[in-house]
């Protein structure tokens, strides 16, 4: 039999555990349930993960990275402030369209969390490195476009989350594309109305 590598195994049993939150949601999402989808042992599971929780900080940390680093690839060096922003709201919201699955457990994930006194703080962090990786994202519009933000980034990057949060989560029980789609160049115009030309350093 071929050797897999344990960094092989363990994005198999990500995967997989995206694939039975998605279609059952978190609850089946056992790690017997989860070694069965990846066709492995749960000995296999207990090698790559020290624990459930473990595996579920990863998986929330890939949702999260997976869609703010979407709308960072979208930034272009010295671009117009709105037309950059709408441009990073538009990938992203690609992004959650054709895998609204993804977005389910990322919900999920937060409310598995908040009802586990033991998992509590997984919630906390998960909208944490949400805030901080949106933080990141008007952080380099910023030295892209040579502006500055009248806002703190970090109020504004919770701002933009909230915002963003609250779209999906309504387009996931509604699924009213063409009313999502519609708040994305008003909101993106809203934004860029934040931004103020950076002060020259002097010579």
């Amino acid at each position: 039999m071929a050797y897999i590598s344990a960094d092989r195994r363990r994005r198999d049993l990500l995967d997989a555990a995206l694939r039975v939150t998605a279609d059952e949601g978190l609850a089946a999402a056992s790690t017997r349930a989860i070694c069965a989808e990846a066709g492995v042992q749960q000995s296999v599971f207990h090698y790559c993960f020290a624990s459930k929780e473990e595996l579920l900080r990863e998986l929330t940390r890939e949702v999260v990275a997976g869609m703010v680093d979407v709308a960072v690839e979208s930034l272009t060096p010295g671009a117009d402030v709105e037309q950059s922003l709408l441009g990073g709201l538009n990938s992203l919201w690609e992004t959650v369209r054709v895998q609204p699955e993804k977005q389910l457990v990322f919900f999920e994930l937060t409310v598995g969390a908040l009802r586990a006194p033991h998992r509590s703080d997984i919630a906390e962090w998960q909208y944490r490195e949400y805030y901080d990786a949106t933080g990141r994202f008007l952080s380099r519009l910023a030295e892209t476009a040579g502006i500055e933000w009248a806002v703190p980034v970090p109020v504004l990057g919770r701002m933009v989350t909230t915002v963003i949060d609250g779209l999906v989560l309504g387009w996931l029980a509604d699924r009213r594309t063409d009313e999502v789609e519609a708040t994305l160049a008003p909101f993106a115009k809203l934004l860029a109305s934040l931004a103020v030309v950076a002060p020259v350093a002097a010579a």
